[in-house]
Formats: structure tokens, sequence, C-alpha cells
């Protein structure tokens, strides 16, 4: 068989979803009003737009519009599990989290660190420091979206027989024949939602195939290694419902794709 190459990039610089110039967008979600108030007054003296929801129901038609650059969430909500909703946040790339507890002893912050939280803090907070902290998490994520505008601007290269990924600037990392499969099944489908089901389906045959959850630990192991090549990691997206993307360009070189 011939051997198979691929060139991937970004085709438009990759950003955080909600990040626009303007006032910066805070989405609070939490239902204890008189506890984040002083807070929230903080936020908006200093010039924030602070929208608030008293659940996850309520939020969701603004975080599935991209309504915020950060998201200050309280995990003990009436309607849904709070870490769970911060892990789906996190999975997505959406806007940066804040979680705020009423505790915040060491259990509740490495809870929500593990879970994919940006910060922890107690919702005591002085609000002067989580008006720091919230400047900091955004200043923080703007660096976040040059660095990923500038790997838009270069090329990666992926040899799918021998699983070596080379960054533009020489750095290469080699995949697993797991990984390595992964990452053909991705770059041979660019731009394409491909749901956990059918994604298990390419990788085993499509033939009684189950367990479409179990692609998610795969997904983030790949994630993660293509991270040490220069952010490639950054080109795989994980979708609300249960998909993956792969956001580039791809060009194949050395040969022609198998159909």
């Amino acid at each position: 068989m011939t051997a198979v190459a691929f060139e991937f990039a970004a085709g438009t610089a990759p950003s955080r979803p909600g990040q626009a110039p303007g006032s910066p967008r805070v989405l609070w979600i939490d239902s204890d009003s008189g506890a984040i108030e002083p807070g929230i007054d903080m936020l908006r003296r200093h010039g924030f737009q602070v929208a608030r929801a008293d659940t996850a129901a309520e939020a969701q038609p603004m975080l599935d519009a991209a309504a915020a650059d950060l998201v200050i969430l309280e995990t003990a909500l009436s309607d849904a599990d709070g870490l769970a909703l911060c892990r789906r946040l996190s999975e997505a790339d959406a806007a940066p989290v804040l979680v705020v507890a009423r505790a915040a002893d060491t259990l509740d912050r490495v809870a929500g660190l593990e879970f994919g939280a940006d910060d922890v803090l107690p919702k005591t907070i002085h609000p002067l420091e989580l008006l720091a902290r919230v400047r900091a998490l955004l200043r923080r994520a703007a660096r976040h979206t040059r660095q990923a505008a500038a790997a838009a601007l270069a090329t990666w290269r992926f040899d799918a027989e021998l699983g070596y990924v080379t960054s533009p600037s020489g750095r290469t990392v080699r995949l697993s024949p797991a990984d390595a499969a992964l990452l053909r099944a991705l770059v041979d489908r660019p731009g394409v939602v491909l749901p956990r089901e059918v994604l298990v389906g390419l990788l085993h045959g499509g033939v009684g195939v189950a367990g479409g959850r179990s692609i998610d630990a795969r997904v983030a192991r790949l994630r993660r290694t293509l991270s040490a090549c220069d952010g490639a990691g950054e080109f795989i997206k994980t979708l609300r419902g249960g998909g993956y993307l792969f956001q580039a360009q791809v060009t194949v070189r050395g040969g022609l794709v198998a159909a």
C-alpha cells in the first residue's frame, strides 16, 4: 500500500466561542442572588456585562449561543450536576470557567480543577479579588487565542504509516498505532461532525460496534499527545451532543487515500 502523509492547518484562526470586542461578557450561574450580588455589582462597575441564570436550564440558551466570554459557576445547582456541566464546558473549549463554592475547601478545589475549571474560589471571596481573578482568566484566554491564531498560519505533517506528527517548528511526536488510526479517521474527514458511534464504527469496521462512550478517553489521549506538538490538539473539537470534528484544512501528500 502506498504510504500516505497529510498536512493540516486551520483554515481560519481558531478562537474561543464568545470572544468578541467590546465589554467582556460574564454569565453567572447561581440561584443564591444575595450572596453573589456584591460580586456582580463590582464586575458591572468595572465595565463587565453580567447575565445571571438560576439554573443550568436557564443558562443553556446563552451557552449554546456562546454569549459569554467567561462563566462563573456554582456547582450546587438545583437541576443539574454543576461539576458535570463544568466538564462539558471545558471539553468544548468554550469560555473559561470560574467555579465558586460555598466552602471551597481542599476537596472542593481539587474536584473543580479535576473537572476542568480554570479557577476555583470560595463564595465568600472579596469582590475586589473576584474582579482580579476574572481579569486574569480573560487575559489567559486572550493569550490562548493569540497563540491559536499564530498556529493557524502554520502547517503540521502527519505520516499516517509511521504515526509521526511534526509541527512547523520541527517538534515531532510518535503516536501509538491506535492513536494514529484515530487521527487518520479524523483527518480523512476534515470539517465533518463524527458522532461517537460513527467514529467507533470507522475504527472497528462498523460491524457489531458498541460502546461509543469509550471513544472519549481515546480522543482525550490523542488530543493530549498532539498538544505537546505545538498545540496540534486544538484541531480536534468536541461538540455538544457527543460528536468530534477535525477543524483544519487537510492536504494529502505522497499518495492517494485508499477508498
